[in-house]
């Protein structure tokens, strides 16, 4: 996931020189998610599936002479997408930073500034990523060395998504909240061809509007792992499976009228991922993903993109 890139981010006023760390956040897809009911801390006990993108912001980060942690978007961030991001406290990149350093009783600054890929409200953990990222970032950016466990402990106190950032890997099955994260093999790669409309889905709106089945009714994940392990497309996406997606059409006309697009212009099976409201067509390669990116173009929505699962 947080592999080096060059560094292609300018530098901040007052940052300390020779002390940089550029990483990927990389977004995710769930090809599974099932509901199990509500804990007892208010959150949902969930089962999905998750599987890790191309699809990627680019973080930055560099000590500064400061005690300050401050936060910006590069100046090439796409403004579509730059609209949806805040640079106040509310954003989990300065939440993680200061959970960091409170656990570890540290004071030091650091610049952070972020190349935004991601769409907000969509689904494919952007904030979430982001949020890892920072903590694996800073953790080596201020020499800390905290063991990946302590990482994981910090995330789960942050959201949901983050820890399956946190493990570095490219498919999971997680539970509890999310927080629980058992590393699967995946068999092979695909593309998708992923669609945002126009309006975001909230993820605490849509789990409102969930309407939880009894035992009996809910889906087991071995089927779709299963799937995953094979390296099939075909069987993945026979064995693809979202809950929280007719909650999510109910209260997004927008995205129910895409995926009914989507499905009729690909004739394929149309998947969301996480809560909404990003949805996506599964393909074999590239070439079939452009194809598919190609025909529906001219679809009216916020964000069309086409990458690989690794």
């Amino acid at each position: 996931m947080n592999r080096h890139l060059p560094t292609r981010i300018a530098s901040q006023p007052g940052v300390a020189s020779g002390s940089r760390v550029q990483l990927r956040s990389p977004a995710k897809i769930n090809v599974f998610l099932e509901v199990h009911g509500t804990r007892g801390d208010g959150f949902h006990d969930l089962e999905t599936v998750m599987l890790r993108t191309s699809l990627h912001d680019v973080l930055q980060f560099e000590a500064t002479t400061s005690e300050e942690v401050t936060l910006r978007l590069a100046e090439y961030s796409s403004p579509a997408l730059a609209d949806a991001f805040p640079l106040d406290d509310s954003n989990l990149i300065l939440q993680a930073a200061h959970a960091l350093r409170d656990h570890a009783q540290v004071r030091r600054g650091a610049a952070i500034t972020v190349n935004k890929r991601i769409p907000a409200e969509a689904g494919l953990a952007g904030g979430s990523s982001n949020a890892a990222t920072t903590l694996l970032g800073l953790n080596r950016l201020w020499g800390l060395n905290l063991p990946k466990q302590t990482l994981h402990n910090i995330a789960a106190t942050l959201g949901s998504d983050i820890n399956f950032f946190v493990e570095d890997c490219c498919a999971a099955v997680c539970s509890g909240r999310g927080e629980r994260v058992a590393a699967i093999q995946q068999g092979g790669c695909f593309h998708v061809v992923a669609v945002r409309p126009a309006s975001g889905n909230s993820t605490p709106e849509v789990f409102r509007q969930l309407k939880i089945p009894r035992v009996a009714d809910r889906r087991n994940v071995r089927e779709t792992v299963a799937a995953v392990q094979s390296g099939s497309m075909a069987t993945l996406q026979a064995a693809a499976f979202n809950r929280l997606t007719q909650a999510a059409q109910e209260l997004n006309s927008e995205m129910a009228e895409l995926m009914r697009a989507m499905r009729q212009i690909t004739e394929r099976t149309v998947c969301m991922s996480g809560s909404g409201s990003t949805c996506f067509v599964m393909a074999r390669n590239a070439r079939e993903a452009g194809r598919l990116k190609a025909r529906l173009q001219y679809l009216k929505c916020r964000w069309l993109a086409a990458f690989k699962v690794e």
